[in-house]
Order: C-alpha cells, then sequence, then structure tokens
C-alpha cells in the first residue's frame, strides 16, 4: 500500500511537464489563420505519449485500493485533515464563483443561431455549478464526522455537474473547426464524468477505490495540463487557436473541480492498519 500514496503526488506533479508539452502543442501544432491542425506535427504526439505513460503508471499505483472493496466509506474518505477541508473548500468557492459567472457570461452574450434550449441548458449549468460548489464545501465537513443519508447525497451534484459539463462542452466544441485544439479538453471532461462516479458509487453502490483513484488521477492531470498549457502558450504572446471567454471559464471549472478530487485522492490513498480494514 506504500507505493499507492506516491499517487495523488504523481498526478499533481505530472502536470508540470504536462502544462509544457501542451503550450508546445499549442504554439505549434496549429495554423493560425485556419485554427486547424498544422500538417507533420509531432507534439501531439508527444502530449499523447506523456498522458498514455502517465495513466500506465496511475493504473500500476491504483491497483493495491483493489483491497479496499469492503471498506466501509467513513474509514477510506473520513478525515480530519486541515489541508483535505481548505483544498476542498477552495474548490467549491472556485465553482461556486465559477458558476455566477458562466451565469453571467450566458446572459449577457449571444451565439448566432444559437436555440433557446441551448441557453436554457447552458442557465441549467451554471445554477448546478453553483449547487456544486456548494457540495464540495458541505463535504469538506461532513467527510470530518460520520456521513449519514442526508450528507452521502453530496456526492451527487457533482456526479450530475460534470455529465452536464462535458454535455454543454460538447454542444459548444462539437461543430467547431477548432475542435482538434479542445479535443484533450473533452477526453478529461470524460474520465472527469467517471472520477465523480465512483465517488458516489462509494456510498450508493458496490465501492470500487481504485477505480476513483485511477480515474481522479487521470483526470487531473490531463485537465490541468490541458488549461494550464494553453494558459502559458497565451502568455508567451504567441499567436495560437484562440478559446472564448466560455470555453476559458469551462476549462478553469475543470480544474477546480480536480482540487476536489485530488484532495479526495490524499485521503483516499494514505495508509490504513490492519484493524481499520478489518472493521
Amino acid at each position: 500500500m506504500k507505493q499507492t500514496k506516491v499517487l495523488p503526488v504523481l498526478a499533481v506533479v505530472l502536470c508540470l511537464p504536462g502544462v509544457v508539452v501542451r503550450a508546445l502543442h499549442m504554439l505549434n501544432g496549429f495554423d493560425i489563420a485556419t485554427g486547424l491542425p498544422a500538417v507533420g506535427d509531432a507534439w501531439v504526439w508527444y502530449f499523447t505519449a506523456l498522458l498514455v505513460l502517465a495513466a500506465v503508471i496511475y493504473a500500476a499505483l491504483s491497483v493495491p485500493l483493489r483491497a479496499k472493496n469492503n471498506m466501509p466509506f467513513e474509514q477510506l474518505l473520513g478525515t480530519q485533515s486541515v489541508g483535505f477541508r481548505m483544498a476542498a473548500v477552495i474548490s467549491g468557492l472556485l465553482l461556486l464563483v465559477g458558476g455566477v459567472g458562466y451565469l453571467y457570461l450566458t446572459m449577457t452574450t449571444g451565439e448566432e443561431d444559437a436555440a433557446g434550449w441551448a441557453k436554457a441548458l447552458e442557465i441549467v449549468y451554471a445554477v448546478v455549478t453553483v449547487l456544486c460548489g456548494i457540495c464540495a464545501i458541505g463535504l469538506a465537513k461532513a467527510q470530518g464526522s460520520e456521513m449519514t443519508d442526508r450528507s452521502a447525497k453530496l456526492t451527487l451534484v457533482p456526479l450530475l455537474w460534470s455529465c452536464l459539463h462535458l454535455l454543454v462542452n460538447y454542444r459548444m466544441t462539437c461543430v467547431d473547426p477548432k475542435l482538434a485544439s479542445f479535443a484533450f479538453g473533452l477526453v478529461a471532461d470524460v474520465i472527469l464524468v467517471l472520477a465523480f462516479y465512483h465517488l458516489a458509487r462509494l456510498l450508493y453502490g458496490k465501492p470500487r477505490p481504485a477505480w476513483l483513484a485511477f480515474f481522479g488521477a487521470v483526470t487531473t492531470t490531463v485537465s490541468v495540463s490541458d488549461m494550464g498549457g494553453y494558459g502559458l502558450s497565451r502568455l508567451m504572446g504567441v499567436p495560437i487557436p484562440e478559446w472564448s471567454d466560455k470555453m476559458v471559464l469551462r476549462g478553469c471549472l475543470s480544474v477546480a473541480a480536480c482540487i476536489l478530487l485530488v484532495a479526495e485522492l490524499f485521503v483516499l490513498c494514505r495508509e490504513h492498519t490492519t484493524t481499520e480494514i478489518s472493521e
């Protein structure tokens, strides 16, 4: 189990080379005039190889957690850690503020030929984002005491939010000619849904902590590398395919959700005594 403690640390550390390689991909992998992928670009393969390597490492480090399948949620994720509470609250506040900001952008900016249902979907998404932030803050408190049926429901809103997040992101980008520059973010959003699904599954189904650790680590590395690389390439002042304000904000919300997942990973991957497991 000791090697599993390295998993959340690696999920954060590997974001650093991920950000650099993703930035180089953004700078060299696209035609600025059209936003389409550049012919013969190798950086997309370097970035993909880095993410695949990270996923293989995470899979290997997650395997020992299969021994905890029968451990109660309170022992798996119960914690009095101040660091966990701070991270969960920060994640929740970022989601809450981001949700309000996204609602403002939705109400004040329009899209050409956008259907009414599409705008309604974005409004619902913004509201659920705010609720997700509140639930993240609630989890910080709930995991420090005994989980009840009421507090367990706090895991369901982030799952709903992640599904809406993926749906809105896909709707906004699926017909965009610049889709190639968004592709890694969409992959991260799919894995984000799976991570929150397995978080909720700890209370509402057969617990699979190894899957939670794996998907949580992967989506963190991919999301942070994707958004960090875009931000770094913008800071360098070199022309790159520009994302809309909403696209950037949704990417930031993915990163905010990953802060909560990383906090959960540090608790999940800590060592448990034999007595705890037998109980």
